[in-house]
């Protein structure tokens, strides 16, 4: 079961639909900040996750995550980081943009808001690990998660 932020039910979906990460650097350009995205992803070692990278442009990069878990080798969680430039800062969101469902037998009885995403954790992992890249980067960051 795939899903789209954009379609109607955003209240009904997981709670960890809405996880997001925001942050905002006075140090940092918009391209280092897009750089680190490709890092962070190249270092998250998540035994159930697989992170690509796809698409860039000048203000956005967009990421894929494959559940390891799965014989399917289809991307399981599709997600944006979104760069925003303001006069002295740049301003940084993660987006969930697509995502399954982990199922189970149980699946149909239980409410959507309390089914997993499969690849979470993998996109968890990403999160932490691009807030300490970009704490290295520029220490005087503001970093501040949502969601999850």
């Amino acid at each position: 079961m795939a899903l789209q932020s954009g379609s109607s039910g955003w209240e009904a979906r997981p709670l960890q639909s809405k996880a997001s990460m925001s942050v905002a650097s006075g140090a940092l350009t918009a391209g280092q900040v897009l750089d680190l995205v490709t890092t962070a992803a190249a270092a998250v070692e998540d035994e159930s996750g697989w992170l690509r990278v796809g698409e860039r442009s000048s203000n956005k990069v967009a990421v894929s995550i494959r559940d390891m878990t799965r014989e399917n080798t289809d991307p399981v969680l599709f997600f944006d980081v979104e760069v925003d430039r303001a006069v002295g800062r740049v301003t940084v969101r993660t987006l969930i943009t697509s995502y399954v469902v982990k199922s189970s037998g149980m699946s149909g009885l239980m409410p959507m808001t309390k089914r997993k995403i499969a690849g979470f954790n993998a996109y968890r992992s990403f999160m932490d690990r691009y807030a300490k890249l970009l704490q290295q980067a520029d220490p005087a960051v503001h970093v501040s998660f949502s969601g999850d």
